[in-house]
């Protein structure tokens, strides 16, 4: 699904094009595993930057709110915040 597609669909497909959305590249497998297991609660727990169709906006929200994530997604989101810090030290 593309990003324009998305941007098109109502605020209740967000999920959905977060999930379906990664541009012309395939997501890494831990991107993937991450909005697999939080896609309900990152729809709970950021609701505006869902809105966004902003993957790195929701990541970024959702680090935030680790604490109020269920094991599987908080597992994810340590992950995705550890290659987000090895990235930055690149």
């Amino acid at each position: 699904m593309g990003r324009l597609l998305c941007r098109n669909l109502g605020a209740g497909l967000a999920v959905a094009c977060w999930i379906a959305s990664s541009g012309a590249v395939a997501a890494p497998p831990g991107e993937d595993l991450g909005k697999k297991a939080c896609a309900v609660e990152a729809r709970r727990l950021c609701p505006a930057e869902m809105r966004t169709f902003s993957r790195r906006k929701v990541e970024a929200c959702m680090i935030v709110k680790i604490d109020q994530t269920s094991p599987a997604c908080h597992t994810a989101m340590l992950r995705i915040k550890a290659e987000r810090q090895a990235a930055t030290k690149r």
